[in-house]
């Protein structure tokens, strides 16, 4: 009523799909306004979407916007398409097998193949449980080989800790992106950057810093130094240089990757929250405390006031900050904070989530040195536990998981004595 009470306001389209909802159940109310100046001389169109309230305060706590998106694509297409992809998931849920002779019939017809695609990338980024994804790629990949299915694959190896064959994939997509494009093409970085990871998660450190410095290198003649990717070679790097102990060396990295992210995205961007974050882990090792926890501090005030007091990467942030209290002898708070991670990662990623393992695994280290073996215990070894399910036991958090339960296996035999 206010909208047609304002003379310069003309409604020219209304969907309602409050009223008519999509096939996938989304709802909102759709218009499009066209709004002339005093004179009415000028006219313009614009979109005016309404949402239920409590939707989206929901998408804003859960990050579901993500996973909106991704349905979103996943359901276009004609209503039979639709009906089909239902069906798949469905079969999914109810237990079905989704064997590879399915997918080799699917995989016959070239037009079903973005379906496929589609299917693997739900399994990767929205569910804990990899295998399925892996089958799946793999199944696609022997039918087309681009490198960057080799490069999905060498993910989904990366993240279930099976690094050599995460290697041999990401080495595929290399040699794949040097024939193809070159090697001072953007994508041949990227190809190093991920062979980099690998290589770092084994342990070969002085590797994994000449494939980020090749990368590096790349991107600098490619994109120019005030690239966000640029700056993800920095980040890279200073992960590396951090795990060598050179904390001096990683800072520099840092803040050159902060440099790039005040003048390109601003103070106030969420990857800016991260290298404020970065850089208070790398302060922290260096035993400078206080510096550290007022870093943790920005990256915290960053995320909540971009993303809200429920997301799950403020959830991160308070994490972070309770392992910074922690390092202080703060255990009392640093417990609380760590306390308010769990409790969102609990609600929004569930109880076995790799996520709420690492906050599972940061309380048990608090309670170990308040002296707490048996609370310790029981949130080490569900850590441990999730750490092996999701990522297998040569890990590094799972390794780290190991080293946990070990000091609490100290801690009570000492007071044994």
């Amino acid at each position: 009523e206010i909208i047609r009470a304002d003379e310069s306001i003309e409604i020219v389209q209304s969907k309602n799909r409050f009223r008519n909802p999509t096939l996938s159940g989304y709802r909102d109310w759709n218009l499009h306004l066209q709004i002339s100046s005093e004179d009415g001389s000028i006219k313009h169109i614009c979109e005016l979407q309404l949402h239920l309230k409590a939707i989206k305060e929901a998408d804003v706590r859960l990050g579901s916007h993500r996973y909106y998106e991704f349905f979103r694509k996943y359901y276009s297409g004609a209503t039979d398409t639709l009906e089909g992809r239902l069906d798949d998931l469905r079969m999914i849920c109810e237990g079905g097998s989704l064997n590879e002779k399915f997918l080799g019939n699917v995989l016959r017809n070239p037009l079903e193949l973005s379906r496929m695609l589609r299917v693997a990338d739900l399994f990767e980024e929205h569910v804990n449980d990899y295998s399925l994804a892996i089958m799946i790629t793999n199944v696609v990949r022997e039918s087309l080989e681009p490198a960057y299915l080799y490069t999905n694959m060498g993910n989904l190896f990366g993240k279930v800790g099976k690094l050599e064959e995460a290697l041999t994939m990401h080495q595929k997509a290399l040699d794949i992106d040097l024939k193809a494009f070159g090697p001072d093409h953007a994508d041949t970085a990227t190809s190093y950057s991920n062979m980099a990871v690998v290589l770092q998660n084994q342990g070969k450190l002085e590797e994994a810093l000449a494939m980020h410095q090749k990368a590096l290198d790349i991107k600098l003649k490619a994109l120019g130094p005030d690239h966000t990717d640029t700056a993800d070679s920095y980040n890279n790097m200073a992960i590396v240089l951090q795990t060598q102990g050179k904390m001096e060396e990683a800072l520099v990295m840092y803040q050159k990757v902060l440099d790039i992210q005040w003048k390109v995205l601003g103070p106030y961007h969420v990857d800016t929250a991260d290298s404020y974050y970065n850089m208070a882990i790398a302060l922290q090792n260096q035993g400078k405390l206080e510096e550290a926890l007022k870093m943790y501090h920005k990256a915290l005030d960053i995320r909540l006031k971009a993303l809200g007091p429920d997301h799950i990467d403020t959830a991160d942030a308070y994490n972070g900050l309770g392992y910074g209290l922690c390092a202080q002898g703060k255990l009392d708070e640093a417990f609380v904070e760590c306390q308010k991670a769990l409790d969102i990662q609990l609600k929004a990623l569930g109880e076995n989530h790799s996520s709420t393992a690492c906050t599972l695994h940061s309380i048990g280290e608090i309670l170990c040195k308040q002296g707490k073996v048996e609370d310790a215990t029981e949130f080490g070894e569900k850590a441990l536990e999730i750490f092996l399910k999701n990522l297998g036991p040569d890990h590094p958090l799972t390794g780290q998981g190991n080293d946990l339960m070990d000091m609490i296996h100290a801690k009570s035999t000492k007071q044994k004595e």
